[in-house]
């Protein structure tokens, strides 16, 4: 059989309940290993939350965080990260625009957490458990590219916040909801054009894979965009109606008793 990439989602896909890989999945993941496949983690985690689970697998592969603003080959020193992130000029724009409402922002740049009015639910919510290092800033003081960060604004700025990324920052960001109550809006800002999707193509071309053979699974709204665009696209059963419906699969089984694992068995004949 022809090399495949296999493009596995962290949370809710890979990951069961308890943020745990089991010894089951491990052992089919590097089954296909063995046989030349590249199994690749694409993940919205940052890195520092992610290099865990891709030493645990024991991966020579990509391992793509960030939802796609990032690549690196930890393995191989020389290898140089792709990084796929927000214009400086336009992440400083947001955030000024949007400073007197915001509740609490960060991002994930390197081994370092930059946070505005810290909160530390969030943290654990969007950058996973690891403690990274944290550093308290205004962003607009801050001088690297961010690849993706989270915004907890006052929902009675909500749509003056998505008509100023709309319509000033259009060609430039783009924003996921991730939450809402009655106070406050929860959204993901990040590149335009920059997904999960965007980092499988990269790989696809710098590591010479027909996109034909790419196979991704995924559970959450920032898995919609793989999911609907790879060859094969698989929701998990847990996972969101968003993604199900743009799957061409939906995986017999959920995240807590090996959903990806048993897919693979069935789908590779192992």
């Amino acid at each position: 059989m022809e090399k495949h990439l296999i493009a596995l989602d962290l949370d809710g896909t890979l990951l069961n309940s308890n943020s745990e890989i089991s010894n089951f999945t491990k052992s089919v993941l590097e089954r296909l290993q063995s046989l030349g496949h590249f199994v690749c983690i694409s993940t919205g985690r940052p890195y520092h939350s992610s290099i865990q689970y891709y030493k645990e697998l024991n991966l020579d592969s990509p391992l793509i965080t960030d939802n796609g603003g990032n690549i690196r080959e930890p393995n191989n020193p020389n290898f140089k990260t792709f990084v796929d992130g927000i214009p400086l000029e336009a992440a400083h724009d947001l955030f000024n625009f949007t400073k007197d409402h915001l509740v609490s922002a960060f991002y994930s740049y390197d081994e370092y957490v930059y946070a505005y009015k810290y909160l530390d639910r969030l943290h654990k919510i969007f950058m996973g458990s690891e403690k990274a290092k944290l550093v308290h800033a205004d962003f607009d003081k801050l001088s690297h590219t961010p690849t993706g960060m989270i915004y907890l604004v006052d929902v009675s700025f909500k749509e003056q916040f998505e008509s100023y990324i709309n319509t000033v920052l259009f060609d430039t960001c783009n924003y996921r909801v991730w939450g809402q109550d009655s106070k406050h809006v929860i959204y993901e800002i990040y590149k335009k054009g920059t997904s999960k999707l965007s980092g499988i193509k990269w790989c696809c071309d710098y590591y010479d894979i027909n996109f034909k053979n790419t196979i991704a699974f995924g559970d959450g709204l920032n898995d919609i965009e793989l999911i609907e665009g790879v060859a094969l696209g698989v929701a998990m059963p847990n996972g969101v109606d968003e993604v199900k419906k743009v799957a061409k699969r939906i995986a017999s089984f959920d995240n807590d008793h090996d959903g990806v694992a048993k897919f693979l068995i069935e789908y590779f004949n192992l």
